[in-house]
């Protein structure tokens, strides 16, 4: 397939049709490392949806002051997105009409259905997604990186703003339970550094580990910095972060979908792509990364454990 410079460019920033974007998608997916590198694939990919998103929102009238809002969850939301990725959106609406909020939910998801995007999408005012993300920590979780899109923003701050607040205040009664799936996780898929063919998302040091440190910084149980602050050295966890969504970046482009796995078979190609010195190289880099972060989330949790604990017996004593 022959490949333009730069698919998002040179694209019509008001083309929202569901034929432009899937154009874009072929011709980002095309690109090469030679062409695009991990990090400039994944801006690229975000920019990409971003725009289109900001389009068709001015098409079907969310704005602002619209009473609806568009806010990405998931790796859009966390600017890691992949061409093989899920898009995770919320439609948010200020207790709409229903006919009114069906007609615009038709007009924004139908188009991304056309290009078979892999879309988890849901409608909710701030009030429902509140009740949902309270009864479900997965939900929760998931809205602790959540982002304003574009339309009505307030209603995306007032989300991000419960959420948080939701989240800080619940943590003593959700603290087990988070653990408790945090290890089911580990035990399914693994060590990474232990791992021939590690699961760089949802193994142990793995991508999930630092949304994780993320979300204990939420509730105020680990250092703000911890996951995503000054640090670009391999010993941060900011570093590793970086080294381990590079790999999956190039895990997806070597095998045409969505895949979190590094095998064996691809590693030479990859190190190739991310000009790391062979395959031994890429893995001994992975199993560094991976050491970095399962040391720091494992001490977090400790951490967080005694915290919790301490703040229990002061409210017994009072």
């Amino acid at each position: 397939m022959y490949c333009d410079a730069d698919p998002v460019s040179r694209s019509n920033p008001t083309d929202c049709t569901a034929i432009g974007l899937a154009r874009a998608r072929a011709e980002l997916r095309c690109r090469t490392p030679d062409q695009l590198s991990s990090a400039a694939l994944r801006e690229a990919w975000r920019r990409l949806h971003e725009t289109w998103l900001a389009a068709k929102a001015a098409e079907i009238g969310i704005a602002t002051a619209s009473g609806f809002a568009i806010v990405a969850t998931g790796s859009l939301a966390r600017y890691e997105m992949l061409p093989y990725s899920d898009l995770d959106l919320l439609l948010l609406h200020d207790d709409m009409p229903a006919e009114t909020v069906e007609k615009v939910a038709e007009l924004l998801w139908y188009p991304l259905w056309d290009v078979n995007a892999r879309l988890d999408h849901s409608v909710r005012t701030v009030a429902e997604a509140l009740k949902v993300a309270d009864a479900d920590i997965f939900v929760d979780l998931g809205l602790l990186d959540a982002r304003h899109i574009v339309g009505d923003e307030r209603l995306s701050v007032r989300l991000l703003d419960g959420v948080r607040n939701q989240w800080r205040h619940g943590i003593r009664s959700r603290y087990d339970e988070l653990v408790e799936s945090t290890q089911s996780r580990w035990r399914r898929c693994g060590d990474i550094a232990d791992r021939v063919e590690p699961d760089v998302k949802s193994g142990h040091g793995g991508l999930r580990d630092v949304q994780l440190l993320d979300a204990l910084s939420a509730a105020d149980l680990a250092d703000s910095f911890t996951a995503r602050g000054p640090g670009h050295g391999r010993g941060s966890v900011r570093g590793a972060r970086r080294t381990l969504l590079d790999v999956r970046t190039e895990i997806h482009r070597t095998s045409g979908r969505e895949n979190d796995v590094l095998r064996a078979q691809d590693a030479d190609e990859i190190s190739i792509a991310l000009r790391f010195g062979g395959s031994f190289d890429l893995i001994r880099r992975v199993s560094d990364a991976a050491n970095t972060i399962s040391d720091r989330v494992d001490a977090a949790l400790r951490a967080a454990a005694d915290a919790l604990r301490r703040c229990g017996m002061s409210a017994m004593r009072v």
